[in-house]
């Protein structure tokens, strides 16, 4: 009888001593998480703040004219 406590007393901490190492890796999986996801924010950001000001340029810069000279140029063999 008293092997069978040892077992399940040995068996409880086991589990507790992985209910704790499942709880470390969950906080470093969160803090992860959040860096990632802050990384993924700030660059959306920056990419959206890069294109409007990229339409903002194309929409103020004059056309510019084609400058082959080839406009009206018909190549035949």
């Amino acid at each position: 009888m008293n092997t069978i406590v040892e077992m399940a007393e040995a068996h409880l901490l086991n589990v507790q001593r992985e209910i704790q190492t499942l709880t470390e890796r969950k906080d470093q999986i969160d803090q992860e998480l959040e860096k990632l996801t802050s990384y993924l924010n700030n660059g959306a950001s920056e990419l959206q703040e890069a294109k409007s000001v990229a339409e903002a340029e194309l929409v103020q810069a004059p056309e510019v004219p084609n400058q082959t000279g080839l406009d009206n140029v018909t190549f035949t063999q």
